[in-house]
């Protein structure tokens, strides 16, 4: 984890976070590590390989992550997997659309990389293929979940399908945990949650 002048957007007993923001639509970029092993894992590798691979120096990468499909959320994803020697994981739904060929399937459940436990939790809607990432008290939501709403469906259907995901599958965990969105700020679903009618009754 040693890193010259290197300052962590998270911590606490069990991991560190990194983040970088890069590419014209301002994507977050995460590294996650855990404090007792070095283990660690990338979060949308979005753009500019180098820069992601200089924020990983110093753990011992096992993945490269991807919340979902869209161009955005994936540009440097096989250049990263590539130089680094590791798997690059995605929803299989959005395997297609991500035009990530050699990438294996993240599929919904816990998944042990090293020292790190995480827990990949399905939430169709934005894309068919998204994914939240679970570690500890901490929710990578990708586009699914934002300060302030759900991300953009195609249609009222997807819409439906975006909200029963937070319904069902965020909306029941803690208020203290903090989500940490593929654009942005982070927040807290404690934050959030007193918003979701309104999400509704505004709709897609």
């Amino acid at each position: 984890m040693e890193k010259s002048n290197r300052q962590w957007h998270f911590t606490d007993s069990g991991v560190a976070v990194d983040k970088i923001v890069t590419g014209p639509l301002d994507n977050n970029v995460y590294l996650i590590v855990s404090v007792d092993s070095n283990d660690s894992v990338i979060v949308d590798a979005a753009s500019n390989a180098a820069q992601i691979i200089d924020m990983a120096e110093g753990t011992d990468v096992g993945a490269v992550l991807t919340t979902h499909g869209h161009w955005d959320h994936v540009g440097a994803t096989a250049q990263v997997a590539t130089t680094l020697a590791v798997p690059a994981s995605i929803g299989p739904e959005d395997l297609a659309i991500s035009k990530l060929d050699d990438a294996t399937a993240l599929d919904e459940g816990p998944l042990v990389i090293g020292g790190l436990t995480l827990e990949i939790i399905a939430t169709p809607g934005h894309t068919q293929g998204s994914r939240c990432i679970k570690v500890g008290n901490l929710l990578f939501t990708g586009d699914t979940l934002f300060p302030g709403g759900p991300g953009a469906t195609q249609n009222a259907g997807h819409f439906a399908q975006i909200m029963n995901s937070l319904d069902t599958k965020l909306f029941t965990l803690a208020d203290a945990t903090r989500i940490l969105p593929g654009h942005g700020l982070d927040t807290t679903i404690g934050a959030e949650r007193g918003s979701v009618e309104d999400w509704r009754s505004r709709g897609w």
